[in-house]
């Protein structure tokens, strides 16, 4: 119509009454036009303005023995929300429930609303360390409740290094493992705004490159987390009105640190908050940092600086014979001890930090970075060969296959197995060859008991400690022997060192805790306005790793009342056995007063002491030195009014030989 009337215009030269009639009829025409290609409103998407919380809640033994989950669930009921956020609920894995009617027998899927758990789909009972179990919740829950901030949660025990969650007790304990968390998250295409773990040890590196793919954040623990587990009321509450979700995840992590020390437990606590937008920042700064590893594991030192600074990070979880070891150290803290000799570890850090934004740390945990790695600081062979089916760095992993090869000979041997000083100290030298495959020097005290008539002469050992005078340039040690043994409340423990660093000293001692075998934690603070340089802090009891090699989640601060009974190893000198092969039993038992107890340096009885040298390398091996047979000088009264300082011997060194009571070498 239009091109006829321009064309009808220019032959004929219609009359201004009919150019104005044209006129109009044109412009009738192009708004008719104009109305039918206007776009039609934009319809909102079905979870537009909404705020959605998925909890796969595996309760496993900690709720059948604690109730651990239940209790959880009753902070979740008592968050305030509105209407625009959903809570949802999975229920499973756990041989009995204790609260709020749950079946133990299905799956069941609950809605939170009003305050209340609304039954949404019950399911045939499977496990919850499924891959297909979890890709059906998180399919369920993206269908059927899809919004625009979403925040997945797993709850229950964390695997720590091999990656695994949500044991399953119904189902022998049955675990979700990195590849099957993958695999149910991509078979869904599932994106989340938070994926978070309410589980023990999962702030790890390898953790990280799985969840990178489906969520902005990630919420979770280098440390052990204690039953009582995060603090739910304050996280539904942030994650469904903080302005951003790393600020909900801040929120919610200084949240758990205060249920932490309001429990008595908060000291080793640890919550970091991960960026993953950062990830591959991160992931192209430990590759290079791997690398440097590897090239320099060949170097006369490289191996050696590299054992030393692992030795010097914080741990995580169990690190000692006794507890077991979950072989987690905290990557910043293992690159800041390379820095000086690695320009990559710099830039690591530096990741690190772009990384983890945010990180809730409790006192003695400080100078944590907020993600741990796998380190095999107590060597596993099946566990290392399982780490290398997951492992996302592939020079971290030629590192460590080029290092734990199972064919390297004697790793470590004596240039000198034992001598006297010229100031009275026993001293051993280690070769230079020794210093690839060196984990630890320490030293162990063996003592004659036959004060006792009715009693047989026994020798027994009172632990290892690492209370030496080291030069690591030269491999030569030399003793510290004061004449004084770590003991609480009077009575002398067998301990080990779990871990050493600048700023303090983790020890371990085997006992019973009103009958139940237990790990006594403490440490020793560094602090130059003490004696001798710091003070004795008790942590509480910790059982170590159980059964599945699962972490315990409960440290427990000793309390008035509770009877502690030292374990200790001891032989019969008339049999042919070693320290290594004897049986811990039962030593001497106190009942914890109003303090809460004390560690404290005690003064040795006067008995004959035997100390050996007791070098481990990386695979775990042990290696002793010759034993130095020692008289004791001073009394026990002596040393409790005048305590010697370091570098004065309280014992004369009257022989030395090699002696087969503690064990094979190697």
């Amino acid at each position: 119509m239009l091109t006829f009337w321009k064309q009808g215009f220019k032959v004929r030269g219609k009359s201004k009454v009919a150019l104005l009639i044209l006129s109009a009829v044109l412009s009738l025409c192009l708004c008719l036009a104009f109305v039918g290609c206007h776009p039609k409103r934009r319809e909102p998407s079905p979870g537009e303005g909404k705020t959605a919380i998925y909890i796969y809640m595996c309760g496993s033994d900690l709720e059948t023995r604690q109730s651990a989950a239940t209790a959880n669930i009753a902070e979740i009921l008592s968050a305030k929300t509105d209407e625009n956020t959903s809570v949802i609920i999975e229920t499973g894995g756990a041989a009995k429930w204790r609260g709020y009617d749950i079946s133990s027998d299905l799956l069941t899927r609950y809605e939170v609303k009003d305050g209340k758990l609304q039954e949404r789909q019950r399911l045939a009972n499977s496990s919850m360390g499924s891959e297909s179990t979890f890709a059906d919740f998180v399919g369920w829950c993206l269908k059927e409740y899809p919004a625009e901030r979403s925040a997945l949660v797993l709850w229950d025990h964390g695997g720590g290094a091999l990656g695994e969650v949500c044991y399953d007790e119904n189902f022998g304990m049955d675990p979700l493992s990195p590849q099957e968390l993958s695999g149910a998250l991509e078979s869904k295409n599932a994106h989340f705004d938070l994926i978070g773990f309410d589980a023990c040890l999962m702030a790890t590196n390898e953790t990280a490159a799985i969840i990178k793919d489906h969520a902005e954040y990630m919420l979770a623990s280098e440390e052990i987390e204690p039953a009582g587990g995060w603090d739910h009321k304050a996280f539904v509450e942030a994650f469904s009105s903080a302005e951003s979700v790393e600020k909900a995840c801040e929120t919610a992590a200084q949240a758990y640190m205060n249920k932490c020390e309001n429990a008595g437990g908060g000291d080793m606590m640890t919550l970091s908050v991960f960026d993953l937008k950062n990830y591959q920042k991160f992931s192209a700064a430990f590759e290079n940092f791997a690398g440097s590893l590897n090239s320099a594991a060949n170097e006369r030192y490289g191996n050696f600086n590299i054992v030393r600074a692992s030795d010097s990070a914080c741990k995580f979880g169990a690190a000692s014979r006794d507890e077991g070891a979950s072989n987690l150290m905290d990557l910043y803290g293992f690159a800041k001890a390379l820095q000086s000799e690695n320009a990559s570890a710099t830039e690591l850090m530096r990741a690190i930090e772009s990384l983890v934004p945010f990180k809730a740390c409790g006192e003695e945990r400080e100078g944590v970075g907020g993600i741990s790695l796998y380190y095999p600081l107590w060597y596993e062979p099946d566990e290392l060969n399982a780490y290398f089916e997951m492992c996302s760095s592939e020079q971290y992993k030629s590192y460590l296959k080029g290092i734990y090869s199972d064919s390297v000979g004697d790793t470590i041997r004596f240039a000198d197995a034992g001598s006297k000083g010229e100031d009275g100290s026993f001293d051993i030298k280690l070769t230079d060859e020794s210093r690839r495959y060196l984990k630890s020097v320490e030293f162990s005290l063996l003592a004659y008991i036959d004060d006792d008539p009715d009693v047989p002469f026994e020798i027994v050992q009172f632990g290892i400690d690492n209370d030496l005078s080291s030069d690591w340039d030269s491999l030569s040690f030399k003793s510290n022997f004061r004449g004084v043994w770590l003991a609480l409340d009077g009575v002398y423990l067998n301990f080990s060192v779990v871990e050493s660093n600048d700023d303090y000293v983790m020890f371990s001692a085997p006992v019973k805790a009103n009958g139940v075998r237990s790990n006594l934690r403490f440490m020793f603070v560094w602090d130059d306005s003490y004696f001798n340089g710091g003070y004795y802090k008790i942590i509480g009891l910790w059982n170590g790793l159980g059964e599945n090699n699962l972490a315990d989640k409960q440290i427990v601060p000793l309390k008035e009342g509770d009877r502690i009974t030292a374990l200790r190893k001891s032989i019969d000198p008339t049999e042919d056995r070693t320290i290594e092969d004897a049986e811990l039993s039962d030593g001497d038992t106190i009942v914890i007063g109003q303090d809460g107890g004390n560690i404290s340096e005690m003064p040795l009885k006067e008995y004959y002491y035997r100390y050996v040298f007791v070098v481990t390398d990386i695979f775990g091996n042990r290696f002793y030195s010759d034993t130095a047979s020692m008289e004791m000088k001073y009394t026990f009264e002596e040393l409790l009014e005048d305590p010697l300082p370091d570098g004065e011997y309280a014992a004369d060194i009257t022989d030395i030989e090699w002696n087969s009571f503690w064990g094979a070498v190697g």
